[in-house]
């Protein structure tokens, strides 16, 4: 039959909780304290990971604003610089013209000057044209009579 004895299973429970602490004491805990340990540094690192991530992001965003303020400000430079390109444009144009016209003025005013200079010289040159065409004229019907 089974019989239980007692002294020998004081001893195996003496035993069973003897060998427990020790797992416990130089085993588990060490091993537990490694393992929280080890947990401690990944939740950091991930820690780390979100707040560089989160930088990143505030960085990109910063980054992306000040490229659309550039935009804006090349955007208005360029319209300003468009407008002054216009305006000097527009001004040469005016003052082409006005040359022009300027130039017109006086060509027109030296052929005036130029045809009452003629005028003047064919008015001078007038009486010896016509006394010299009468001669021609007189002188070519006396040579056929």
């Amino acid at each position: 039959m089974l019989s239980i004895n007692i002294s020998e299973l004081i001893w195996t429970i003496i035993n069973f909780f003897l060998l427990y602490f020790l797992l416990k004491r130089f085993l588990y805990k060490p091993i537990c304290e490694h393992m929280d340990a080890r947990q401690a540094r990944i939740d950091a690192g991930l820690a780390k990971e979100r707040e560089a991530r989160e930088a990143l992001a505030a960085e990109d965003a910063r980054l992306e604003e000040e490229k659309q303020t550039a935009r804006d400000q090349a955007r208005v430079l360029l319209q300003q610089t468009e407008e002054q390109a216009a305006a000097e444009r527009d001004e040469n144009l005016r003052q082409a013209r006005l040359q022009a016209k300027e130039d017109r003025q006086q060509a027109l005013e030296q052929l005036q000057s130029q045809s009452r200079q003629e005028d003047a010289l064919l008015a001078e040159a007038e009486p010896a044209l016509a006394e010299l065409l009468a001669k021609r004229l007189l002188g070519e019907e006396a040579d056929e009579t």
